[in-house]
C-alpha cells in the first residue's frame, strides 16, 4: 500500500533559511541511505504564500501504513521541533 508522511514545520521568526538548510540536509542524508524498508522517495517543499512554512514528505510502499508514522518520521518530527512548530501526519493513497 502506498502512503505518505508529512512533517510540516512553521519555522520560528528569523530561522527560515536555517530551517530550509536543515530540511535539505536531512533529505540528502535519507536519500543517501535508502535503508528504510519500503521508503520510495523524499521531498522538501515550501509553502507558496506563507514564509518559513516547509514540509518534508516521505513516500512509502509497504504492506501496512503506520498510523503514527514510521520510526524515522517520528524521530525527524521530534528533532525538527527545535526549528519551530511541527505537525506530523500520515496519509494513504485512495484508489477510487
Amino acid at each position: 500500500m502506498k502512503w505518505m508522511e508529512t512533517i510540516r514545520v512553521q519555522s520560528a521568526t528569523g530561522k527560515d533559511q536555517t530551517t530550509l538548510r536543515e530540511l535539505i540536509f536531512l533529505k540528502s542524508e535519507i536519500k543517501r541511505d535508502f535503508g528504510f524498508q519500503g521508503l520510495r522517495d523524499v521531498m522538501v517543499s515550501s509553502h507558496v504564500s506563507i514564509p518559513g512554512c516547509f514540509v518534508l514528505m516521505l513516500f512509502w510502499d509497504t504492506d501496512n501504513p503506520q498510523a503514527k508514522g514510521s520510526p524515522i518520521g517520528m524521530s525527524l518530527a521530534q528533532s525538527l521541533k527545535n526549528f519551530g512548530l511541527v505537525d506530523h501526519s500520515v496519509w494513504i493513497e485512495n484508489h477510487k
